[in-house]
């Protein structure tokens, strides 16, 4: 029964981690919405309100990172 436990608690926890709003993230199989929607929230979780040069700078710094990913997938 420990196991059991022990293997649920371990189960729920790496899908947990798995599953976390970090950049890049399941993007592959979001709407353009919803991906624009998660980057708006990246930015504001880090304090950046629309409109503010750290806002644009983030948003700039998230597309960035979604095409170096991109282009990673592509070359394998």
């Amino acid at each position: 029964m420990k196991h059991l436990v022990l293997l649920l608690a371990m189960t729920t926890t790496l899908t947990a981690c798995n599953s976390a709003n970090r950049p890049g993230r399941g993007e592959l199989f979001m709407s353009d919405a919803e991906v624009t929607a998660k980057d708006d929230a990246i930015c504001r979780g880090y304090g950046a309100q629309p409109g503010a040069p750290e806002y644009i700078q983030c948003r700039a710094i998230q597309d960035q990172r979604r095409d170096a990913a991109r282009e990673a997938r592509r070359n394998g």
